[in-house]
């Protein structure tokens, strides 16, 4: 069965861009360093919770992280 999401590059280069960490994003964001690297791979896609917060961290919009 096809994967039903895609990688959420926008996030990874965003995270990067901000100089940050998978494990110090994921802390900030108060979710699992493996939650957050599925997230960038596209296995799982964040709750809207998670993408808020996401998006507070990085100081940006939910959209320019999907």
């Amino acid at each position: 069965m096809a994967n039903q999401y895609v990688p959420m590059l926008k996030l990874r280069l965003k995270r990067i861009e901000k100089g940050l960490t998978q494990g110090e994003l994921a802390r900030r964001v108060g979710v699992s360093q493996n939650a957050l690297s599925m997230c960038e791979l596209g296995v799982h896609f964040p709750r809207k919770k998670t993408l808020d917060k996401l998006a507070e961290v990085l100081d940006c919009k939910i959209a320019d992280l999907i």
